[in-house]
């Protein structure tokens, strides 16, 4: 009788652990990106027609090919190329370094299937997010200054979230093997404005 029991209590605890180790096997990754500007944090309608809609900032503007792109703005041709910043004022994304950027909640995972989930929480901009492996996340990207993007086809996108409007969600799935990877944002200037985080994924 005893030794039943003990059989019994045996057969209890390694279906109990199978289960535990079954479901820590099963168990989602999943990481939460926040795609954030100077608009996503000040009240609603400040951002709406003026300093990034198609007014101040975002249309003939500060950061379209207005006010300082094109040369057709504050800044002409010879003050410092075609317009002071090339494409914009972010069109190079000299000036907006820190007032864009890219958030996660985590930015270590596991070797696996990953979910991200992906939020703009702008009030006004269209952004975007591309998973992207590299050998050294320090080293720069490549980058077309005339198109003030990264070339996609340069590089390895393994997913992406594409032009997400403000306060839009999506979700995707990506099988990550082990390695160094960007999430950035490659909608023009965007990139250069610093959108991109380094992330990990171990074994």
């Amino acid at each position: 009788m005893k030794h039943a029991l003990r059989f019994c209590l045996a057969a209890l605890w390694m279906l109990t652990a199978l289960a535990a180790t079954a479901g820590a096997a099963d168990e989602k990754i999943s990481v939460r990106v926040a795609l954030l500007d100077m608009s996503s944090s000040m009240p609603a309608g400040m951002m709406s027609y003026g300093m990034m809609g198609p007014g101040m900032m975002m249309g003939p503007g500060m950061i379209g090919p207005g006010m300082m792109g094109q040369g057709q703005g504050m800044m002409n041709p010879g003050t410092m190329g075609p317009g002071m910043m090339g494409q914009g004022m972010i069109g190079s994304g000299v000036m907006m370094g820190g007032m864009m950027v890219v958030r996660v909640d985590k930015s270590t995972v596991k070797a696996g299937a990953v979910t991200f989930d992906v939020t703009n929480w702008s009030r006004s901009i269209v952004h975007e997010l591309l998973v992207i492996s590299v050998d050294s996340p320090a080293a720069p990207l490549p980058y077309d200054y005339a198109q003030a993007r990264v070339p996609e086809e340069q590089v390895k996108v393994l997913g992406e979230a594409a032009d997400l409007q403000p306060n839009a969600s999506k979700t995707f799935e990506v099988a990550l093997a082990p390695g160094a990877y960007l999430l950035i944002c490659n909608v023009p200037g965007h990139y250069a404005a610093g959108m991109v985080m380094p992330f990990t994924v171990a074994p």
